[in-house]
């Protein structure tokens, strides 16, 4: 003979009774504290002022007196503030921790984990609804040093060309850091021709944008952008980073427009 089935049920009713109970039981108490609190204050008021004639006369009210009342009654109000602006910078805290888990803090794009998050969700959108096309487009930024070694590029570089992307996508698109030179752009519902008319606006709309940033910050760039669509032959989020990796072509290379994308 088997066990006897044991019953979660009841024991989640159990428990939730008990946290019924605890609930009201602060309740009754905070209420309480309350009740007690506004006696005290008006007790002290009654004792304190000289008008009511139960406590303190004003033949009590001395300078140091008053300096103390003075101090007395602003230590409940400079305890509220202090209380009231931990619990702000608290929930700040929290906010600053939930947008920094999405956004990179140096760039301001998309972070690099929300943005693979996303594309292992559409890759998988993409293998049960064959009608579903998601592109991802890779831009790859360096540095070109005198020696010729290229180098990840100056952040505010990186950020000014991360906004260049950013202001000609779609607010469906997601653009976000790949690392320390790479900008991802991940591209909703992408047929690859469509893919391919974006990859080329993107393009043109850079040449201008990196030869302005070149000019200013008298920066040597070299700027390569590929494109890799969902499909057989990439099925996954690590398979369509690698093709558009692969595809990379350069479209920029030290202040001159390169046409081949």
């Amino acid at each position: 003979m088997g066990e006897d089935p044991r019953l979660v049920v009841p024991r989640d009713g159990q428990a939730f009774s008990q946290a019924y109970s605890s609930y009201f039981r602060a309740t009754r108490w905070s209420r309480l504290a309350l009740v007690v609190f506004c006696v005290v204050v008006v007790g002290f008021l009654l004792w304190a002022l000289p008008w009511f004639h139960l406590g303190m006369s004003a033949s009590d009210y001395s300078p140091q007196v008053i300096t103390a009342l003075i101090l007395l009654g602003m230590c409940p109000a400079v305890t509220a503030i202090a209380i009231l602006l931990r619990d702000v910078a608290r929930q700040r805290r929290q906010a600053l921790i939930a947008w920094l888990s999405i956004y990179d803090s140096t760039t301001g794009l998309r972070s690099e984990d929300y943005f693979l998050e996303r594309l292992d969700l559409q890759c998988h959108m993409g293998r049960e609804m064959a009608e579903y096309r998601a592109g991802v487009v890779l831009i790859s930024v360096d540095e070109l040093q005198r020696d010729g070694q290229e180098i990840p590029p100056d952040d505010r570089i990186f950020h000014l060309i991360g906004a260049a992307v950013a202001s000609q996508m779609r607010p469906s698109d997601l653009v976000a850091a790949i690392g320390d030179r790479e900008i991802g752009v991940l591209v909703s519902t992408a047929a690859p021709a469509s893919l391919q008319i974006v990859t080329e606006r993107l393009r043109r709309s850079l040449h201008h944008k990196l030869e302005d940033i070149a000019r200013e910050y008298e920066s040597r760039l070299v700027v390569q952008m590929g494109s890799a669509s969902l499909d057989e032959t990439c099925s996954d989020s690590d398979a369509l980073l690698a093709a558009a990796r692969d595809s990379l072509k350069v479209i920029h290379l030290d202040g001159k427009h390169i046409s081949a994308a």
